[in-house]
């Protein structure tokens, strides 16, 4: 359908799935690899730019019709942002979902935070974890810029928080005065997992 550009029947098609199946399959069997084939289709050239934004667009809304329960108190809730010219919002908005289906509460903050206006916020709503989405991307580059920015929000944090990066990898962090432990997750799966283990 979307090569035919059928959005219709694929919106159609995207609800009945979100509809007739539990959250965690929905984002697991559904989502994800649906993302990562037209990612592939679209770097090959079988699909435009404007069919992988159709299928982001679709995804987006189906997400934002996803509405689990998001109780309990600020200093265990999850904070969910990016960084500073990082734009990628919809890993976070997956991450928001799987944390809900493992009855994990957030603040979601959304896309493109500077450090010091992450580290205020942090600070605001009193939680103790950050999960930040940081895939690399043309305005942002993971290996050039993490360190800095979390050194940056580290100075403008006033307790001790625990930070989750989202699809980054083992880089040579230094020791910071708030943040206590940086961890970094490589995949949706591995997240699930992490949010379990903390049942």
């Amino acid at each position: 359908h979307l090569e035919n550009f059928d959005i219709d029947l694929v919106v159609s098609g995207m609800q009945h799935l979100r509809l007739s199946m539990g959250v965690k399959e929905f984002i697991f069997k559904i989502v994800l690899p649906v993302m990562h084939e037209i990612e592939k289709l679209s770097l090959k050239g079988t699909y435009s730019i404007t069919q992988e934004h159709i299928i982001s667009t679709i995804v987006r809304d189906q997400l934002n019709q996803i509405n689990l329960a998001n109780e309990g108190p600020n200093t265990k809730r999850f904070a969910l942002a990016t960084p500073d010219g990082n734009l990628h919002e919809l890993p976070i908005m997956i991450a928001e979902i799987i944390c809900h289906a493992n009855r994990v509460s957030t603040n979601y903050l959304g896309a493109s935070h500077p450090a010091e206006c992450l580290g205020e916020a942090v600070n605001a709503i009193k939680c103790k974890t950050i999960v930040m989405g940081v895939i690399s991307s043309a305005q942002w580059n993971y290996e050039k810029n993490i360190v800095p920015y979390l050194e940056s929000m580290d100075k403008y944090l006033k307790n001790n928080v625990k930070v989750v990066l989202g699809g980054g990898r083992e880089v040579d962090f230094p020791e910071f005065k708030n943040i206590e432990n940086v961890k970094v997750i490589k995949s949706f799966e591995d997240f699930d997992k992490l949010l379990i283990e903390l049942k």
